[in-house]
């Protein structure tokens, strides 16, 4: 997973290493060490967030769906 997230970066990387550009911007050549601890924070955030949104999904879920249930089953 990690690796297929870098390898989607060597793009960006070839685009930066371009030479014979008309622009008087310096030129910054962005490698994979530089994306790693990017990526990883990305890697780490959605590993935090996730579990903490499908958690409260579920719980609205039930407060939704639990009262409608009882009053479905108290009819009979």
């Amino acid at each position: 997973m990690f690796g297929s997230a870098l390898m989607s970066a060597a793009p960006m990387i070839q685009l930066a290493e371009e030479t014979g550009s008309t622009s008087t911007l310096p030129t910054i050549a962005i490698t994979q060490d530089m994306l790693a601890p990017l990526v990883q924070g990305v890697v780490d955030n959605i590993a935090v967030v996730l579990p903490m949104g499908l958690g409260l999904f579920a719980i609205f879920l039930g407060i939704r769906i639990i009262p409608s249930l009882v009053s479905r089953f108290a009819r009979f």
